[in-house]
């Protein structure tokens, strides 16, 4: 009974999984408005029926997927935050090994990525609640890797409001303008080589603002 219960969650998280990966695509490709349930039913090879019952309609589909992009993204920066007595003189920047991290992860899901950053640029009651939990959530471990930096003697040339508006719109510009840097650059974000290029811009940007040698922030 246990062996079938347990098979029984992992077809759910499956589908589930599935119905996710089909509606990402056609929202990325389409929009979410142009997107109807039944072509999102038809693309994961599901009915009509499973995506309400999972979802609870589109909107909650929309929901879940986005936070099926931000909690592992909001993991990605959590990761590089020290315990209090492990902060001290360090070579290298918590706050770009975050970044750098983050853009690895949103490379990794790059259509995840410029969906998300598209939806949370409309205004609705759904994306100022987002905002809260998870947007507000990312500017606080911003300042806690800052925070991090400045203790390890890095300092800023700029203010830290404005370093870190910079930094988050540069970690989420290639992805969220991913259409425009295809068809007009000719760069595709969605590809290793456009990271690591890109991450060596970041930390070329980043030593210029700071006031440290570069060799601690490598």
């Amino acid at each position: 009974m246990e062996g079938a219960n347990k098979m029984a969650i992992k077809e759910q998280r499956e589908t589930k999984s599935e119905v996710m990966v089909a509606a990402v695509d056609l929202f990325y490709t389409k929009g979410y408005h142009a997107t109807s349930i039944r072509e999102i039913s038809a693309k994961a090879g599901v009915n009509i029926a499973t995506v309400s019952y999972y979802f609870s309609g589109k909107q909650g589909l929309l929901e879940e997927c986005l936070i099926a992009f931000f909690e592992p993204y909001l993991n990605v920066l959590e990761k590089e935050v020290q315990p209090v007595r492990l902060v001290g003189p360090s070579e290298s920047s918590s706050t770009m090994k975050a970044a750098l991290a983050a853009l690895e992860y949103q490379q990794k899901h790059h259509r995840f990525a410029r969906f998300a950053w598209r939806e949370v640029t409309m205004d609705s009651q759904m994306v100022r609640e987002m905002m809260t939990c998870y947007l507000r959530k990312e500017q606080y471990l911003w300042k806690v890797l800052l925070a991090q930096d400045i203790e390890k003697g890095i300092s800023l040339k700029i203010s830290p409001s404005f370093f870190l508006m910079q930094l988050t719109f540069m970690i989420s510009m290639p992805f969220l303008q991913s259409q425009s840097l295809r068809e007009i650059w000719n760069m595709n974000p969605g590809e290793k080589l456009f990271t690591r290029n890109y991450s060596s811009i970041m930390m070329e940007w980043f030593r210029s603002i700071t006031c440290e040698s570069s060799t601690m922030l490598s």
